[in-house]
């Protein structure tokens, strides 16, 4: 019976962490999304709010200019006017000349009505006050000292701020001089006012487009307000503010002022109205509703916030179907080393993408495609058991007449070496099974034969073998520890390896399976790939020299006719037209004598896989002579002729690693590697 199939893991079986990798990675991007947009949008609105404030002081700037001009403009209309009507000899004489003060006070009144103003005054060439409109009792009084009369008397046509304390209202006045020509002096003044009241605050704002405040300053130099746009009680507060009141001491009065009113944040900034000696008598204050200036930026913070709420939706959808993307792999990936783990090696590793991911499954899918060909190779071998015997080395044990003088089970060599057997013996020398006494461990010893110590080029050989192949590190590769000599005899330790040779394989079970062949070359490949790195020939590529191990790995040994794939000038050790290793595997090349390279051992690759499908070699003949020629000159078979069950792919990778040339064979032990998984797969 079989051996139970052992349960199949499913996801639930594989309990991850409460809060795994899908969840940090969502969680991580919501943090990341959420922080980027909202320092985005808070930066966004602190520039967008400076920029609106920057907006709106311009605005207020060009407003203020607005108010400015239209006083000007109202100053010089009743200016020209007053001018005009100083010009008329009549007009003139009959203010001046009036004999009853009631027909002068007729006469100012009817220029007051003509020009538009407010009131008017006339005094004589003393500065003595002939007639007021606004104040009709008044008469007699020396005016000779207000500003506007006494520059009007002088020649000089002025204007500025009159105040009417007593009713708490402010004029914008023009002393005009009354003479009969330009050049004459004064015989009189003539004062004309516009009153700054609230139809005139309106008639700014439409101008303006804006909110318009003006104010006069009492005898205390006190704010009071006269005019307004808006409702005076909103305004007159901040009229009375300590701040406001010092920036007009200062005169400051660019500084933003900032009310509540009509549902709103509004920002003004004041300008000034001085009297005609240049003092400060009073000013204004235009606003205008930071909310319409920033009514743009709203629309805009409104699609940004719409923008960002979709953003976040988005990118928590993306960032849930990332992680759900990045996790699931990974969690099949752990299912499926679960099942390996409890020796399924027939899993489903599927590659979806080209990522670290993707990267990660391919790896797994060939380390388990791995397993599964030395697992198969394991029980191949298992049942192979009764027909080969399992040993170290297959070389055969040697006789007495081989070796020479051998050394004997139970005596010790080099002091320090226990020999337990002989393993067999290679091309250049007796190998034994022995026990490192120092260590405790067992180790396999090499010694040159005896009838080659004589031989100073074997030797050096011999030197020059553990020079090599103490450079090569891998798992399928015999390891080489050490290099000695005791009484003349050299030695060399290495890996005691058990198993069984792939001779013994091929010799006891004839053709070998193409999945079994395929993980022998696979692995052969690789040793080769290692060794060809540093440099290395093995030279003497054969089925006698790789071990099968019990696990399912396959070892290289015997570097011991191994050279440098590009040896110093004048060091070769191969004279031309010498060779070395077994006629049966090697290339064209080196029985020839001609230099060889690492594609030499790909042909002997050759050569061994293609005596694993077919169960013999690809040229046979009675003498050697004739093996040498069908090497050199005849095309190598097709395996598929010997064995129908070879594939394709297989049989042609063969035969073209057994090409004559060496142009026309795999030109690395990779590319023979990979092309065979490609088979594999």
């Amino acid at each position: 019976m079989g051996a139970p199939i052992p349960p199949t893991p499913d996801a639930s079986a594989i309990r991850g962490p409460r809060f795994g990798l899908a969840g940090k990675i969502f969680l991580a991007s919501t943090i990341l999304v959420v922080a980027v947009l909202g320092a985005t949008f808070g930066v966004t609105s602190l520039q967008a709010n400076r920029t609106a404030d920057a907006a709106v002081l311009r605005a207020l700037t060009s407003t203020r200019r607005a108010v400015d001009d239209f006083l000007a403009g109202r100053t010089r209309a009743v200016a020209g006017m007053s001018k005009v009507s100083a010009g008329v000899p009549q007009f003139r004489e009959r203010l001046l000349t009036a004999r009853e003060r009631a027909n002068a006070l007729d006469q100012a009144q009817e220029y007051r009505d003509l020009i538009g103003a407010a009131w008017v005054l006339v005094t004589d060439h003393g500065g003595v006050l002939i007639a007021r409109t606004d104040y009709p009792e008044e008469f007699g009084q020396n005016l000779e000292h207000a500003p506007l009369v006494a520059a009007a008397l002088e020649g000089e046509q002025t204007s500025g701020a009159w105040l009417d304390d007593f009713r708490v209202k402010m004029f914008i006045a023009v002393g005009t001089p009354l003479r009969a020509s330009p050049s004459a002096a004064p015989q009189g003044t003539l004062v004309a006012a516009y009153e700054v009241d609230d139809s005139l605050a309106h008639a700014v704002s439409a101008v303006a487009s804006a909110d318009v405040v003006f104010f006069m300053l009492d005898t205390l130099d006190r704010p009071l307000l006269v005019a307004s746009t808006l409702d005076r009680e909103t305004v007159a507060e901040p009229l009375r503010d300590s701040a406001f009141v010092a920036a007009l001491a200062a005169d400051t009065l660019g500084a933003p002022i900032e009310i509540e009113a009509r549902g709103g944040h509004l920002i003004g900034r004041a300008g000034t109205i001085l009297s005609p000696a240049g003092d400060l008598r009073g000013g204004f204050v235009a606003f205008r509703s930071r909310a319409a200036e920033l009514a743009a930026f709203g629309a805009l913070r409104r699609t940004m916030w719409l923008a960002i709420v979709l953003g976040v939706g988005l990118a928590l959808v993306s960032a849930f179907l990332l992680a759900r993307q990045i996790a699931r792999p990974v969690k099949e990936l752990a299912v499926a080393t679960r099942r390996v783990q409890d020796g399924d090696y027939d899993v489903v590793i599927a590659v979806r993408s080209s990522d670290e991911i993707g990267v990660l499954a391919g790896a797994f899918k060939r380390l388990v495609d791995d397993l599964k060909e030395k697992a198969d190779l394991v029980e191949y071998m298992m049942s192979a058991a009764g027909a080969a015997e399992t040993r170290p080395v297959a070389s055969g044990r040697p006789s007495l007449a081989q070796g020479g003088e051998l050394l004997r089970p139970g005596s010790v060599f080099a002091g320090r070496y226990e020999v337990k057997e002989i393993l067999g013996m290679g091309g250049m020398g007796v190998v034994y099974r022995a026990l490192d006494r120092e260590l405790g461990e067992p180790v396999a010893i090499k010694t040159l034969r005896p009838e080659a110590t004589g031989d100073s080029l074997a030797v050096e050989r011999f030197k020059q073998e553990i020079r090599l192949a103490r450079r090569i590190t891998h798992r399928n590769v015999v390891r080489t520890y050490d290099l000695g000599e005791v009484g003349g005899m050299y030695y060399l330790t290495m890996e005691f390896v058990e198993g069984t040779s792939l001779k013994q394989l091929i010799s006891a079970r004839g053709s070998l399976p193409v999945a079994v062949t395929l993980t022998i070359g696979k692995q052969l490949s690789r040793a080769l790939e290692v060794a060809h790195e540093q440099g290395v020939i093995h030279r003497d590529i054969k089925p006698q020299n790789i071990v099968v191990e019990p696990s399912g790995f396959i070892k290289v040994m015997d570097f011991g006719i191994a050279r440098l794939a590009k040896p110093p000038a004048g060091k070769g050790l191969t004279a031309a037209g010498m060779t070395i290793g077994t006629l049966d595997y090697m290339s064209p090349e080196q029985l020839t004598g001609e230099e060889v390279d690492a594609r030499s051992d790909l042909y002997a690759a050759g050569v061994v896989l293609f005596e694993c499908v077919t169960g013999r070699l690809p040229f046979v003949a009675e003498t050697a002579w004739a093996v040498v020629a069908q090497h050199l000159e005849e095309p190598p078979p097709d395996p598929r002729t010997l064995s129908v069950d070879v594939p394709e792919a297989l049989a042609q990778l063969i035969v073209r690693a057994l090409a004559k040339a060496p142009a026309q064979r795999p030109q690395s032990a990779a590319e023979l590697h990979d092309a065979l998984d490609r088979i594999a797969t």
